[in-house]
């Protein structure tokens, strides 16, 4: 009986396919253009949508109501089979390297689009996205995430003379135990940045307190796990890119493509 190997397999062979990679991102784009259509009509449905990791908004918003939401989980199941038929085109293209090395750029393209996709499955599950935390001076948020806690220990709104508030000036520091992990003064476009965390000033309020009012400092707090991930993936799609257009045009120098009209 003549054994077959993986790569002859028709299912690989299907895997490895052009058609299914034209169809899978035909129905992903259709679906999501189709989708969208929903969203500002629905604002009380979608209103929380980037304000919390997406597995979490799947779990506690998506769920109750499905009829307007389905097409989230459907769209990212096709976007994760379009990332299974890229890695495997790219594990293809990886068996015949010495004829195929040429078209590098092109894979470092699909290589990136992997990445990127795991760094982002991955930040929507394990991830943080947290608005309006009040914190008084001396007062901490644990990051059980991160194995850290987030402490306030200086705040300084500075005010306009007609009383807006035009810089959020804060000390944050992190620490795990006792110890002083990191910290930094931050303003509103200088936020604290560790690890895949960003912890951004965004306003402040005030509470009664002794006969005067406290303000408090209101903090965006976001953590996502796969950013280096993420920015190692778009660091291949651009040498991808760049690559493509190299090959492309020393192709075109020696007649092997036709001049573009």
């Amino acid at each position: 009986m003549t054994k077959i190997s993986l790569y002859d397999n028709k299912i690989w062979k299907f895997l490895c396919s052009l058609k299914l990679t034209i169809v899978l991102a035909s129905a992903a784009t259709l679906l999501a253009i189709g989708g969208s259509v929903l969203i500002p009509f629905n604002p009380q449905v979608f209103g929380s949508l980037d304000s919390m990791p997406l597995g979490v908004w799947l779990r506690q918003v998506a769920t109750r109501q499905p009829g307007l939401t389905w097409w989230i989980p459907v769209g990212g199941m096709l976007v994760i089979l379009l990332a299974v038929n890229t890695l495997c085109c790219f594990i293809d293209w990886l068996r015949f390297i010495k004829s195929r090395w040429r078209k590098g750029g092109e894979y470092l393209i699909h290589i990136g689009f992997v990445l990127i996709l795991v760094a982002f499955l991955w930040g929507s599950q394990a991830g943080i996205r947290s608005e309006q935390n009040g914190l008084l001076v001396g007062q901490s948020i644990p990051l059980p995430q991160l194995g850290v806690r987030l402490t306030l220990e200086a705040f300084e709104p500075v005010l306009a003379p007609g009383g807006r508030p035009i810089e959020m000036l804060n000390t944050l520091a992190l620490y795990r135990g006792e110890e002083l992990v990191k910290r930094v003064q931050t303003r509103s476009n200088a936020p604290l940045i560790w690890q895949g965390l960003v912890v951004i000033p965004t306003s402040y309020g005030q509470t009664p307190r002794g006969g005067r009012y406290i303000p408090y400092s209101i903090l965006t707090i976001n953590y996502d796990p796969g950013a280096k991930l993420a920015f190692a993936g778009a660091v291949a799609m651009g040498c991808g890119v760049l690559l493509t257009l190299i090959s492309f045009y020393r192709k075109r120098t020696r007649g092997d493509r036709p001049d573009i009209v």
